[in-house]
């Protein structure tokens, strides 16, 4: 009799949870108007998983944002700063003669991405969603400089070169879809794909300037300017649909 009323007991206990769950909404896990959450996306597998920010259409990284305008509607905006400094330094010797480079290179970067995410007819966890975003990014001028000196008994002659590229710019617009799975209220795991257009200019003048000093201390340069200019556009779907985490405040 006791097996009885303690199995019956469960089975009361268990139908009146499954009754709470069901009259959950999905505003019991979704994020609602006012809103604010950031996001993080998760690459490799189990023994190689590592995090980082979403990237816009030319490939910056850049923080990466949420605010739910409505329950069903949100602004994705995302900003990014790329800053690049590379210096290598290579000393050779052949006899008597020592030879040492150094090279220096430059390049800057800016983004800026900004769209509309309209949240359709979501369940207690699963929130599928349409978007489109446009990235704009700024990309600055590169600057190489090059100094080669080559030391001997009788002194170092050098040769110093400095070439200076222009920038650019770069639109791209995305429309795709998507959907978040909520593990706990305001947090999520989801995964988006889209159809991306993208048109990329990139340079136009290019400068190049060359100073030479023999070991006698004799100096002549050259200077050289010319016009280097690509125009690209490309119109693909992104191959790989990224898993991302997102939390909402």
């Amino acid at each position: 009799m006791n097996r009885l009323k303690s199995l019956a007991l469960i089975l009361i206990s268990s139908f009146l949870s499954f009754s709470v769950l069901a009259q959950e909404t999905p505003k019991d896990f979704l994020p609602k108007a006012g809103d604010f959450g950031a996001s993080i996306v998760v690459n490799g597998l189990i023994n190689n998983v590592s995090l980082s920010t979403n990237s816009n259409s030319y490939g910056q990284n850049i923080l990466f944002a949420k605010y739910y305008l409505k329950d069903d509607l949100a602004l994705r905006a995302g900003l990014g700063l790329k800053l690049n400094r590379i210096l290598r330094e290579t000393a050779d010797s052949s006899g008597a003669l020592l030879e040492e480079v150094d090279s220096l290179r430059r390049s800057f970067s800016a983004n800026l991405s900004i769209g509309i995410e309209k949240h359709l007819t979501a369940n207690k966890r699963l929130d599928p969603f349409v978007f489109g975003q446009l990235d704009i990014s700024m990309i600055g001028k590169s600057r190489n400089e090059i100094d080669n000196r080559q030391i001997s008994s009788i002194g170092t002659a050098t040769t110093e070169r400095e070439i200076i590229r222009d920038g650019g710019f770069a639109l791209g617009l995305n429309l795709g879809g998507g959907f978040n799975y909520f593990l706990a209220k305001n947090f999520s795991v989801g995964s988006e794909l889209y159809l991306g257009f993208q048109y990329v200019s990139l340079g136009g003048g290019v400068t190049d300037n060359t100073t030479n000093t023999t070991a006698g201390g004799t100096r002549s340069s050259t200077f050289d300017s010319r016009d280097d200019i690509s125009k690209t556009t490309v119109l693909n779907v992104d191959p790989t649909a990224q898993i991302n985490f997102s939390y909402f405040f």
